[in-house]
């Protein structure tokens, strides 16, 4: 069984994407703390436009939905401890839950795991070393 970690984050469509970000920052005080313009090859690939901001001890990460919802978003994060990769994978297995996809950071230095929950609600494991 996986010892789940804190809140990192949580990953939202949004149809207009400066209201999404003016609601965050004027309601909730968030900060922007990344904004994602992603070049033509980005586009091409399905990057689109994306603003995170920083909501108390998590962020909020709010992709651009108004050419139609995001695949794999709404999901959460979960940090979970660092172990390799595989190791967690055979944990997630051993207890039923499917890896339905493994992304490596772009640092280099760590990855997630994405599983789903029995009613199909996504979820993303973070790990780090």
């Amino acid at each position: 069984m996986l010892q789940a970690g804190s809140l990192r984050t949580f990953a939202i469509n949004a149809k207009d994407l400066a209201q999404a970000e003016k609601f965050y920052t004027q309601v909730f005080s968030a900060e922007v703390i990344r904004r994602v313009e992603p070049n033509e090859e980005q586009l091409k690939r399905g990057r689109v436009r994306e603003v995170d901001v920083q909501l108390g001890n998590f962020q909020v990460h709010i992709f651009d939905a108004s050419q139609g919802s995001r695949p794999g978003v709404p999901h959460h994060t979960i940090m979970i401890p660092w172990k390799e990769k595989e190791e967690n994978i055979q944990e997630l297995e051993r207890c039923g839950a499917k890896v339905e996809n493994i992304r490596d950071h772009p640092d280099g230095k760590g990855y997630s795991l994405y599983v789903k929950d029995p009613d199909g609600n996504i979820w993303e494991l973070w790990s780090a070393p």
